[in-house]
């Protein structure tokens, strides 16, 4: 029925919502590029059927994941944007090879030593190039301060908040706004690229405390 409605139009599906795994299989075959994809709950049950899709699926703009992952995923997911919920199963390796310009991942188990070695890694410039905004939900039982300080730990701070832009566009018409106020760190690339840092932080029971960085570059002479 989509395959006649797609041929009467002459209209390419734009945006596959995947919530069966026989979907993965007709829109490989129907329409192997596509600008948005979302995969729901419980459909990616392997490795092996992750990479089938990002092997098999280009996925020009934007790429959206809500399933519960029991596997570890170390291959870059090849799309401009990703918003991975329970990001638990996404690797550091994964990121850090990746060419993505927009990352959200949400319920994360990355490390302060992860986010440090994501900071030093745009910094040197051999990874992350492409990168514009990236945010990260974390939740911990350690002391906010300590973890700030892992976090940051090794860079100066040494550059004014003159001029940063107050949005980034995440995709077509969906942009996203930054606060307004200061970035708890500033941190400087040799080719004049900065990154502001942000944190909000809440206590979510007990001592649980939930931490969203945002990363956001942009340069000072635009």
């Amino acid at each position: 029925m989509m395959e006649h409605v797609c041929e009467v139009f002459r209209s390419p599906i734009r945006e596959m919502h995947i919530t069966e795994e026989s979907l993965i299989e007709w829109i490989i075959k129907f329409q192997p590029i596509i600008r948005h994809v979302c995969i729901r709950k419980d459909v990616i049950l392997s490795v092996e059927s992750l990479d089938r899709i990002l092997k098999n699926l280009e996925v020009t703009e934007s790429f959206r994941s809500d399933y519960h992952a029991y596997f570890q995923y170390k291959e870059p997911i090849p799309s401009r944007c990703i918003t991975i919920y329970n990001s638990h199963w996404l690797t550091l390796t994964s990121i850090l090879t990746g060419n993505n310009s927009i990352i959200f991942l949400y319920d994360s188990k990355l490390t302060p030593t992860d986010i440090n070695t994501i900071l030093k890694e745009w910094q040197m410039g051999f990874k992350l190039r492409n990168l514009e905004f990236m945010a990260i939900e974390v939740f911990t039982f350690l002391d906010i301060h300590r973890y700030s300080n892992e976090v940051l730990n090794s860079f100066p701070n040494s550059v004014e908040n003159n001029g940063r832009p107050m949005t980034v566009k995440v995709h077509d018409d969906d942009i996203w706004t930054l606060p307004e106020g200061p970035p708890v760190h500033n941190i400087i690339r040799s080719d004049g690229m900065i990154l502001s840092i942000f944190r909000h932080d809440d206590v979510i029971e007990g001592e649980k405390i939930r931490i969203f960085w945002e990363l956001q570059v942009w340069n000072q002479q635009t």
